[in-house]
């Protein structure tokens, strides 16, 4: 099977943010980029540039990013870097359907859907916390068992202490170093559509809340006028994305870690949309992170 055969999915973790930096739990914590973060997402968006022009492909011009602004920030870096000039999001609600703008985009135009269901898990209390901390305080089998196991779920967060309040903030009496943003006013869109948003997760509720969206809108809008996407999202809705298309078991998925900003081509059948195969732009720089993610938390 050939390059032309399949669609492709260009799908990466967004670049470092500053929770990344410090060994934090982030989960729906609005971290920004580091500068080192959008260095990787410059990289990406060239490997992905000179993978397209080795095979003759045109670069995606139909995006998908979470609610969070590390991958906002991490997809607008790639863009500019693949040259797009003009870039249209919108927020996308599921079952609601997508037009395909991107069919009358010119070569300088992308267009982008933002999707709360690309989140990364939501970890509940954990959220804001030190790693090491928290190994400290569970132990490394509780640890490892909520971290990585597929069904293992951290205490719910307390959204009323947690959350930052437009009126009232409890402020330093909330015990988070860092908080969410309040959903009231950031999700206001996905609560006006009565979706339902998560207090704590495990990787399986992650799966839960993605599937629908991956199979029934990004699947859906790739075809042969709009052959790839480009999709930035987290390190457990990479997971579960891969997962998904692969029907990777609940038992080994727990031994997949995703680095940051290094893009995986996933390859579609153009006839069917099956998984065909995937594959890393810069397999050795993945094995090196992939490794320094598995040991988060056992570091200072």
């Amino acid at each position: 099977m050939t390059q032309s055969d399949t669609y492709k999915l260009y799908v990466l973790r967004h670049g470092q943010s500053e929770l990344n930096h410090e060994n934090i739990f982030c989960g729906w914590i609005d971290a920004k980029l580091t500068e080192k973060g959008e260095e990787q997402a410059k990289n990406s968006a060239t490997l992905i540039k000179e993978h397209c022009h080795a095979n003759s492909l045109h670069l995606p011009r139909l995006g998908y990013c979470s609610r969070l602004v590390r991958t906002r920030q991490t997809m607008d870096v790639m863009l500019r870097t693949f040259g797009i000039t003009d870039s249209i999001f919108h927020i996308a609600s599921c079952g609601v359907p997508i037009q395909d703008v991107a069919k009358e985009l010119s070569q300088h135009e992308a267009v982008v859907y933002k999707s709360w269901r690309l989140n990364e898990r939501h970890y509940g209390a954990w959220q804001g916390q030190r790693k090491p901390d928290i190994l400290k305080e569970y132990g490394k089998e509780e640890f490892m068992f909520i971290r990585r196991d597929y069904n293992g779920r951290p205490p719910a967060a307390d959204l009323s202490r947690e959350m930052i309040q437009e009126v009232g903030d409890k402020g330093s009496l909330t015990g988070y170093d860092f908080k969410e943003p309040n959903r009231h006013i950031k999700y206001k869109p996905e609560e006006d559509a009565h979706e339902v948003l998560p207090s704590n997760e495990s990787l399986s509720d992650v799966v839960s809340r993605l599937e629908e969206f991956l199979k029934g809108t990004i699947l859906e809008h790739i075809d042969r006028e709009n052959p790839s996407a480009l999709i930035v999202a987290h390190g457990s809705s990479v997971r579960s994305i891969l997962k998904i298309l692969e029907n990777i078991s609940d038992n080994d998925i727990k031994d997949v870690e995703i680095p940051n900003a290094i893009p995986i081509v996933i390859e579609l059948d153009k006839n069917t949309k099956q998984f065909v195969r995937r594959y890393y732009l810069d397999p050795e720089l993945a094995r090196i992170n992939a490794e320094r993610v598995r040991n988060e938390g056992f570091q200072k």
